[in-house]
């Protein structure tokens, strides 16, 4: 039993208490709010080799972010559980960080728990938000257009730099350490019809598969469309030798939104132009359970999975 059929078998517990939405989506609904959790392990999600505890603090955070906005809501209050090993308690600096990331987001730690592990630290995030008009994974229909609210690829870019230590592409470090949640997205989505929603954390196919699952539907992604808008990451993609695609497609830890929606592209890009936000149409949704490419061939998804 894998990650995602386990959690399906959690799916099937009995609700005892009336709500909007439990398990299966970026975040639960319950009457307008919205609550979500992520946890980073360490020597899972993040090395202290390359990061500072601070960064994966602060990164923990903004994963949950990245779930509150998939769902078209805003963020207000978190809870964060911290173990810290025993023999590494260099937490000097971590109120400053936490205090930075709510100053940015205007969001507030109300509490939590610290416990102690023999080796390694593990940060759990509970966010809450809310919404007035929450966006689920289900809703996908034929004919949609699918898009990302950004390029994916940087941050898995980033992290294989960062594992085999190969220097002068920095510049994308910070896609992998502290990504950036624009908020401003939703003054696209408030103008646009949004029938489907999820962030990118576990990579493009893998996460459009959520959507396709919910929606029992399939879908053709153009995979020209990534080259002709950015040339220059699979140039430097191919200098490394490294399939730009399986960054793209299967690399995971954009935390970008991945929507779809009936509304022309054209129209999708000049909102988005409006509000200086990046968008790229990607392709469309499909009857069939399959995603392909634009020449039929199936895609695997092929993203992360803990078990």
């Amino acid at each position: 039993m894998n990650e995602f059929e386990f959690i399906e078998t959690l799916k099937k517990i009995p609700l005892n208490n009336s709500i909007e939405l439990g398990i299966g989506d970026d975040c639960a609904v319950i009457q307008n709010k919205l609550i979500c959790s992520d946890t980073l392990v360490e020597n899972i999600h993040f090395k202290l080799d390359y990061f500072t505890i601070e960064q994966a603090i602060q990164k923990s955070i903004i994963v949950n972010l990245s779930d509150i906005l998939a769902m078209n809501g805003i963020p207000e209050y978190y809870l964060m559980n911290l173990t810290v090993p025993k023999k590494r308690k260099d937490l000097n600096n971590i109120s400053k960080a936490i205090e930075e990331i709510n100053k940015k987001y205007k969001i507030d730690l109300i509490g939590g728990d610290t416990t102690s592990s023999e080796n390694l630290w593990v940060i759990s995030v509970t966010m809450i938000g809310k919404s007035e008009k929450p966006v689920f994974r289900k809703g996908a229909k034929t004919d949609d257009y699918i898009y990302c609210g950004g390029f994916p690829g940087y941050s898995s870019f980033a992290l294989n730099c960062l594992l085999n230590n190969i220097k002068n592409y920095e510049k994308y470090n910070k896609y992998h350490f502290l990504p950036e949640i624009n908020f401003d997205y939703l003054k696209l989505f408030n103008e646009i019809n949004i029938n489907a929603m999820i962030d990118i954390s576990d990579g493009v196919l893998n996460d459009l598969r959520h959507i396709l699952k919910s929606s029992n539907k399939g879908a053709v992604i153009n995979k020209n469309i990534f080259k002709e808008k950015n040339k220059e990451f699979f140039d430097n993609c191919n200098l490394l030798n490294i399939n730009p695609f399986e960054l793209i497609l299967n690399g995971g830890e954009d935390f970008i939104p991945l929507f779809v929606s009936n509304e022309n592209p054209e129209i999708v890009q000049k909102i988005a132009d409006k509000f200086k936000l990046e968008i790229i149409c990607i392709g469309k949704i499909t009857e069939s359970n399959n995603i392909v490419d634009e020449n039929a061939n199936i895609l695997t998804p092929n993203g992360f999975i803990h078990f």
